[in-house]
């Protein structure tokens, strides 16, 4: 009968280990998974200047060609 105690007792420990870091491990890739489509959007708006929003691409106005000639 100890025994059965002693190994209920050690698998609602084991339990509750596995399901904080679970807990824990979504809250990180949650973090991550953030920063990373930050940096996605940055990126795509770097290589194919459009807007990752609206996928609109800016205008040039007649100033910024005035501006690069110099």
């Amino acid at each position: 009968m100890l025994y059965g105690y002693i190994l209920i007792c050690c698998l609602i420990i084991l339990l509750m280990g596995y399901s904080m870091g679970r807990r824990i491990g979504i809250k990180e890739g949650n973090e991550k998974a953030f920063s990373n489509t930050i940096i996605s959007l940055k990126l795509d708006y770097y290589n194919n200047k459009s807007c990752p929003i609206c996928s609109s691409s800016p205008e040039k106005s007649e100033g910024d060609d005035k501006q690069n000639k110099r």
